[in-house]
């Protein structure tokens, strides 16, 4: 009914065929994610632009969000978002940059604190 002892593969052949299976799993999902990304997936177009964010705690944080050419500090955490602040489009466009993305060279702190009015040295 069953196959026999002798005919099952040892333990280093299954390790091995795991770790080959694993490769291929991981090759697959790199090159899907390759042209994913060539493709304009993840990218936003639309009105809707996420500039800064700021982690607070593990599931808060603050984001500087610019919606139709007004820029909002938007508040996140485990209830509803919360408007904190709308902020001057043309401010932000000179501390940030429109084009400038989450990751830019600006840390938010450093842009929240200018905001505020107490630039670091």
């Amino acid at each position: 009914m069953g196959a026999s002892a002798a005919d099952l593969p040892g333990l280093g052949a299954s390790f091995a065929l795991s770790l080959l299976s694993l490769a291929v799993v991981c090759l697959l999902a790199y090159v899907a994610l390759r042209w994913l990304a060539r493709r304009g997936a993840g990218r936003s177009d639309g009105p809707v632009r996420v500039l800064a964010r700021c982690s607070l705690e593990p599931r808060r944080a603050v984001y500087l969000v610019q919606v139709a050419g007004r820029c909002f500090l938007v508040g996140v955490g485990d209830g509803p978002m919360s408007l904190l602040a709308e902020i001057d489009p043309a401010a932000v466009k000179d501390q940030v940059g429109v084009a400038a993305p989450v990751a830019g060279g600006l840390r938010f702190a450093d842009v929240l604190s200018r905001f505020r009015g107490r630039a670091k040295p």
